[in-house]
Order: structure tokens, then C-alpha cells, then sequence
């Protein structure tokens, strides 16, 4: 995994925890799980970024596990919305603060599948380099 890619998967790991604790603050009541997944999410991409720094090829469980991050952050989302929809107070924040991590979670998975190379659907074994491992 190169060295952005590995430095941007740990800068979400931390944006992750960050904000969720954040938006869990704000309203717990209408966003329960957001904080156990803001933790477990951003320390295992934080984890995944650190061991693709050391140069771990990585690359494809970032990818799995970034896939994975978006659509429980999507049904968060979702639910947060439905609260402000029945009125929680101070769910408004939360759920938008959902979406934008969402928002981030879906922006970290195009860029990790965006590089291409030595993903299994690239044109063919005539363009990949064996050396290369899963930059």
C-alpha cells in the first residue's frame, strides 16, 4: 500500500473517532451505536494505515473494511434523520455530523480503490508487476 494511501487511512481512523465521539455527545439518544462504531471503525483503519506505513500490503481488507464502515455509517445516518424527523432534540447536529461521515467513508473507499494497481479485475497479468505486491 503506498504512503498516502497508508497516511490516509490513518488520518480517517482518527477523523472517525473524533467526530463520532463527538456526534454521540451532542445526542446519544439518536445515535446509540455511533460511538462503539466510531471507535472500533477508526482504530481498526488507524491500524490498517499504520501497518501499511510499515509496509503491510493491506490495501484490499482497507478496502473491505472501509465498504463495510460506509454502509453501517449510511444506516446511522438514516436513523439519525429519522430522529429528527420525530423531534429529538439536539439530533440535528448528530445527523448531520452521520453524514458527513458518510460522506468521508465513501470519499476514503473511491480513493482506495481508485488506485488500481494489483487489484484483482485489472486488464491482465500483462500489466501488473508481480514485484509490486499490493501498492
Amino acid at each position: 500500500m503506498s504512503t498516502s494511501l497508508s497516511v490516509d487511512l490513518l488520518l480517517y481512523g482518527v477523523l472517525l473517532i473524533g467526530l463520532s465521539t463527538f456526534a454521540h455527545r451532542l445526542s446519544p439518544q439518536a445515535a446509540p451505536t455511533t460511538l462503539w462504531v466510531g471507535i472500533a471503525g477508526g482504530l481498526l483503519t488507524a491500524l490498517l494505515g499504520v501497518l501499511g506505513l510499515r509496509g503491510y500490503a493491506l490495501r484490499r481488507w482497507a478496502i473491505v473494511v472501509v465498504a463495510v464502515l460506509s454502509i453501517v455509517l449510511l444506516a446511522q445516518a438514516v436513523t439519525g434523520w429519522l430522529s429528527v424527523k420525530a423531534g429529538v432534540e439536539a439530533a440535528n447536529q448528530a445527523a448531520l455530523i452521520l453524514t458527513v461521515l458518510w460522506g468521508f467513508a465513501v470519499g476514503q473507499l473511491m480513493n482506495l480503490v481508485q488506485n488500481r494497481k494489483g487489484l484483482p479485475f485489472d486488464a491482465g497479468p500483462q500489466s501488473r508487476d508481480p514485484a509490486a505486491g499490493d501498492e
